[in-house]
């Protein structure tokens, strides 16, 4: 059997560097998720103004999107031929 990381070795990555890209996207949706609560205790947004309330719910939105398309992607590489 062929193996793609057999073909492709300058596009396999370590585990230990999955590992760190992994823990560093988790780091980034944390702070997302805190920034969004320092928007939402800051500007206190309400749906009767609808710059403030439509931003937070934008911001809200991309970090939920950030998080799935980590978690995807991660999910699939550790299951890959991209892992060595």
């Amino acid at each position: 059997v062929i193996k793609l990381k057999n073909i492709l070795k300058e596009e396999v990555a370590s585990k230990s560097d999955v590992k760190k890209m992994e823990k560093m996207a988790d780091n980034i949706v944390k702070q997302m998720e805190k920034l969004n609560d320092l928007f939402r205790r800051v500007h206190k947004p309400k749906t009767n103004d609808s710059v403030l309330y439509n931003t937070m719910k934008d911001w809200d939105h991309l970090a939920s999107n950030a998080d799935r398309e980590y978690g995807g992607w991660f999910g699939f590489v550790k299951d890959s031929d991209y892992v060595e």
